[in-house]
């Protein structure tokens, strides 16, 4: 009991934002510990679509096997459509709605979350680059589910229910990262008239970004969706990367980490942390898609693509 009471007594002490990195963190931790699992167990926990590993040969085996066999199987049955990808967009929009119309009405639930994230102490990032930050992310998540209705093909493959449930957490977190570490500035603009500041260069540079990486992640979904069946992608970055629309991703929370950043930091820490989580998590999947395509088109083919970022993975 002493022990949970401690344990209480710390967390008590995280802001919101400390809650965001913390779940960001233990997340991609979770993640590349599921590597040292049997590989069926790690297909079906993190693989999804043509790449998840199925065997049904249940003759001859151990009991190890029969153990890893069962719980793949109990994982099987605890999945869902790969089409409910479509349900993290839709989160993400409303997510945006909703702490929008809470900042608008001056809302119970922002108000406790910034009253909590200023006890800290620490800098807030200036209110114009958390509205830019947060126009961003709405934009990113309506981009996304525009891509999910219209462009990419309704698959019918499934997804472990885990995935789905650690997505939809991610997305509830990262709509509250974009703005918590400006809690000060908007708790200011509740009590005075004073207008947004203008954005920093950094924000503005972090814009540039967030625009080219978009464009780029729009035009590998596309390319994506025109591919017959075990076709290997050709097109544009793809012709050197593996999961090129992995790598806009990943650049495109770069930067939203460079716009909301508080005036004393580089990135914006919350976020930065949830790029991490997002490194890690499209990393694994970039690694095994890349076996994949060695397995059904020959390793030749995809030898010389790095499989997410260039010159380094």
């Amino acid at each position: 009991m002493e022990a949970i009471h401690a344990l209480t007594d710390f967390l008590g002490h995280f802001t919101p934002a400390q809650y965001c990195q913390t779940y960001y963190l233990f997340g991609a931790a979770v993640i590349l510990s599921v590597h040292v699992l049997p590989r069926e167990l790690q297909s079906a926990l993190l693989d999804y679509g043509a790449r998840q590993q199925r065997s049904n040969n249940t003759s001859g085996i151990d009991s190890n096997t029969w153990t890893k066999k069962t719980l793949t199987s109990l994982l099987t049955c605890l999945e869902v459509p790969h089409s409910w990808f479509l349900h993290f967009y839709v989160l993400s929009v409303a997510g945006s709605a909703f702490w929008a119309w809470q900042f608008v009405t001056r809302g119970a639930i922002m108000e406790a979350i910034a009253q909590a994230q200023v006890k800290d102490g620490s800098r807030s990032a200036e209110l114009g680059s958390v509205f830019v930050a947060w126009t961003l992310m709405a934009v990113q998540g309506l981009r996304r589910l525009y891509e999910s209705l219209v462009i990419m093909k309704a698959g019918k493959s499934p997804m472990s229910s885990v995935h789905w449930i650690v997505g939809l957490a991610y997305y509830a977190c990262m709509s509250v990262s974009v703005w918590v570490e400006g809690s000060g500035a908007i708790l200011e603009s509740w009590t005075t008239s004073q207008a947004p500041s203008l954005p920093s260069t950094r924000a503005v540079l972090g814009v540039i970004l967030f625009i080219y990486a978009s464009f780029k992640q729009n035009e590998c979904h596309k390319h994506l969706s025109g591919l017959r069946k075990y076709t290997l992608p050709h097109q544009g970055w793809f012709q050197h990367i593996i999961c090129p629309h992995y790598t806009s991703e990943c650049l495109i929370y770069v930067a939203l980490s460079l716009v909301a950043s508080p005036p004393d930091t580089v990135v914006n820490r919350t976020v930065f942390t949830g790029l991490l989580f997002v490194a890690v998590n499209l990393g694994t999947t970039a690694n095994t898609t890349k076996k994949w395509y060695a397995e059904k088109v020959g390793a030749e083919k995809v030898a010389s693509r790095w499989k997410m970022i260039p010159f380094v993975f």
